[in-house]
């Protein structure tokens, strides 16, 4: 879609964009312009609000889902909190990295002197330039910088007692924190199958189908 189009699609879809954040807007519209032939971007016929969705803790999402990307909101957090735990376990999708170029030299740029600003002082010499590097690109592109996988499964998933843990809860990636909505309270009807990975939304569409 293009930018004109894209608006009017958002506007045509008012139960889900009607109150949706900007940064929910500008994210879409980015991977939108990045990823048009392979992004789906969801209409209020094919959303249905869930009033409530109780994690069952098996850890199905975080070994299912083969891309756990982040933001450049989860970036900048880490940076602030200090977690080189978590920044040292990212990785680029070098495959991605060329379309910086059609965010122009200016956007470069400004990203660029942005996430030095950003950096002074906050991290060792030595480690800047890996943190600088996710920083800016992030800052250009969706779904370029993703959480590294170990035997299969996100590296931050554990399991204490036959149940899951994500070992950095309190400042998951924002893609966890809205798993499974997609805007505010919606999510795709199609998440909602029987046979669905995620034990609570396979119950969720079971109880779907009696009543219906």
């Amino acid at each position: 879609m293009l930018p004109g189009e894209l608006r009017r699609f958002f506007s045509d879809n008012p139960m889900l964009y009607g109150t949706a954040c900007h940064e929910d807007l500008d994210q879409l519209s980015s991977i939108q312009e990045l990823y048009p032939d392979s992004v789906r971007l969801l209409s209020d016929g094919k959303a249905i609000k869930l009033s409530s969705f109780e994690c069952k803790r098996c850890g199905r999402c975080c070994s299912s889902i083969k891309y756990i990307t982040v933001s450049h909101e989860d970036v900048n957090r880490w940076v602030a909190e200090q977690r080189g735990d978590i920044l040292d376990r990212l990785v680029i999708d070098r495959r991605r990295t060329p379309l910086m170029a059609s965010r122009g030299i200016g956007n470069i740029e400004a990203a660029k002197a942005r996430a030095g600003s950003l950096l002074d002082g906050i991290r060792p010499r030595e480690e800047n330039e890996r943190t600088f590097e996710l920083l800016y690109l992030t800052a250009l592109l969706e779904c370029v910088v993703y959480i590294n996988r170990k035997d299969g499964a996100c590296t931050f998933l554990s399991e204490d007692d036959g149940r899951a843990e994500c070992m950095i809860y309190d400042t998951r990636p924002r893609v966890c924190k809205k798993f499974p909505y997609y805007i505010g309270e919606y999510t795709d009807s199609r998440l909602l199958k029987e046979d669905s990975f995620c034990p609570e939304l396979s119950d969720i569409a079971k109880s779907w189908n009696k009543k219906n």
